[in-house]
């Protein structure tokens, strides 16, 4: 008897997309269920809301997909809207996973056993491409067992898996998952001193266990698919004066040589080159000095089409003569949370854009915010460690050239837009930055959402709780006493300046009590106190030394 679904097991586009579109919905059921287990207990664990955001973002561009679909166009495109909408560091994997499962698929119609099998494998290499330094224990472990469970299940068939059903290795890729990230417990010290297992891998586990159930027909009827449109994809990057060079690029014959579009637009000393899409249709970005050799070339391989040239040199030109010099051409970027570090960060001439409370912006998102800029050249500040990723991928799509400065914590963002100087070279200006976050220690005040123990610190639900620079250094009881303990482990005794960043829930004459224990405390500090707006950290400072 055949499996459930429409090709007998086999996976057609429509049953793709309805399975992801309802596998999204259970994952954002769960999603605060899976935001409950992250190794610190604090209020913005945001792993399960993010990758939740993510597959909304996916299963939202593959419903406006019109028929007939076929597997390999709906993960395509649930990966190209994963990309655009990927948030925190696990959006951004995720959005990578999907990435290769669409690149193993190719253009197939309908995907068997060993199709699924050889698109779990390129999903993991994608998903492990995607971070700079794995680490095991993590949900790239997860997408790894996944893989090698597919492996092993389609190697078991006597056909090695072609014209086989996918529903028995998708039950076997879920077993191994499920292992894997039971098993992450022990394999990453902070999981195990906080007696969880890894957020990122039980999403993965709730997304293939939704899929599965969707595949079987035991999910609900999935929510009505949404009819708004979504941004296309596009992007280029702009380093040097010169012609800003776009176009479109079409197969003139059955397709067009990738590699050698890009070689061509890296020819001729061009730079910033950027070519996206496949090998039917191309969006070249390039910035040359002779943009009509680039147009001749380009030509020679394909028919070109939207061509547009804007002189950048001729820009600088006037944007000198006018006194304004580069600072017409290098921008700000930072991601805030509250009103009072939005106001800072404007009065230190940056754009601010949204950092959110759990769920944080999206790849997309940050992508626009930086091109609506209108600037060649724009520093990215993330000010958060789940948003340095994301911007990271940003680079890649926006018309600019985004530079991203790693800051981890709003402080530490500040500490960078304080050095931000546009006039200087950009190479002055991102080490000026750099060097100014180093000198940043940051002490989060926030209070423990549930019990737990890391970094060697046993917490209980309701205490108010210090992080510095990210780690748990201890509990009190009251929001005052575990913000002199993070300074205390901060060294603030030693610093030349510290500076306090009181939340929505504490008022004026609070904040200056606080201020005035803290200068106490710390006699040496000149302690300065501002009303930062926060929500979820009610108490954040900063110790320069």
């Amino acid at each position: 008897m055949p499996e459930p679904g429409p090709a007998g097991g086999l996976l057609t586009g429509e049953e793709l997309r309805s399975a992801f579109h309802a596998a999204g919905l259970h994952l954002r059921d769960r999603a605060k269920a899976i935001d409950a287990i992250n190794v610190y207990p604090v209020p913005d664990g945001d792993t399960g809301s993010n990758m939740a955001a993510t597959m909304q973002e996916a299963t939202d561009t593959a419903g406006l997909m019109g028929g007939p679909l076929t597997a390999g166009g709906v993960l395509a495109t649930l990966a190209r809207g994963a990309l655009y909408g990927a948030r925190g560091n696990s959006g951004v994997i995720l959005s990578q996973a999907l990435r290769g499962l669409a690149a193993a698929a190719g253009e197939t119609a309908v995907i068997d056993a060993a199709g699924l099998a050889k698109a779990f494998d390129a999903a993991a290499d994608a998903a492990y491409a995607a971070v700079a330094k794995p680490v095991e224990g993590t949900m790239l472990t997860v997408l790894r067992a996944a893989a090698i469970a597919a492996r092993s299940a389609v190697a078991a068939m006597s056909s090695g898996g072609s014209g086989e059903p996918c529903l028995a290795l998708l039950r076997e890729v879920i077993r191994a998952a499920e292992v894997a990230e039971a098993e992450t417990i022990n394999q990453l010290p902070a999981l195990t001193e906080a007696g969880v297992p890894d957020a990122g891998g039980e999403g993965v586990c709730t997304l293939l266990r939704g899929l599965l159930a969707a595949l079987e027909g035991s999910l609900p009827a999935s929510a009505p698919l949404p009819a708004r449109a979504i941004a296309s994809l596009s992007g280029h990057a702009v380093q040097d004066f010169g012609f800003c060079t776009e176009f479109l690029l079409e197969a003139a014959g059955p397709v067009l040589d990738v590699e050698q579009v890009k070689a061509s637009a890296a020819a001729d000393g061009n730079s910033s080159v950027i070519v996206v899409g496949d090998e039917t249709l191309l969006r070249v970005h390039v910035h040359s000095s002779r943009p009509q050799a680039l147009l001749d070339a380009a030509a020679n391989l394909g028919r070109l089409s939207r061509v547009k040239l804007e002189d950048m040199s001729a820009q600088h030109v006037r944007a000198r003569a006018t006194g304004s010099g580069a600072r017409a051409a290098v921008g700000l970027l930072a991601l805030s949370r509250g009103p009072g570090f939005d106001a800072v960060f404007q009065s230190l001439g940056a754009t601010v854009m949204d950092l959110g409370d759990i769920v944080k912006p999206p790849v997309g998102e940050i992508t626009r915010a930086a091109d609506a800029m209108g600037l060649p050249d724009v520093f990215v500040l993330p000010n958060h460690k789940n948003v340095v990723l994301a911007a990271e991928q940003a680079r890649s799509l926006c018309r600019c050239t985004l530079h991203l400065v790693s800051t981890t914590s709003l402080p530490q963002g500040v500490a960078a837009a304080m050095a931000f100087s546009p006039g200087e070279p950009l190479t002055q200006i991102r080490e000026a930055m750099e060097r100014a976050t180093a000198e940043i220690v940051t002490v989060e005040v926030t209070i423990a959402a549930a019990n737990r123990t890391a970094d060697g610190v046993t917490v209980h639900e309701g205490d108010c709780i210090a992080f510095v620079d990210g780690r748990l250094v201890g509990a009190a009881e009251n929001l005052t006493a575990a913000l002199l303990a993070g300074l205390e482990t901060a060294s603030a005794q030693g610093a030349s300046l510290v500076t306090i960043y009181a939340g929505s829930a504490i008022d004026g004459p609070e904040l200056d009590g606080i201020r005035s224990l803290v200068a106490r405390r710390f006699p040496d500090a000149s302690v300065e106190a501002l009303e930062g707006g926060q929500a979820l950290y009610p108490l954040i400072a900063s110790v320069e030394r």
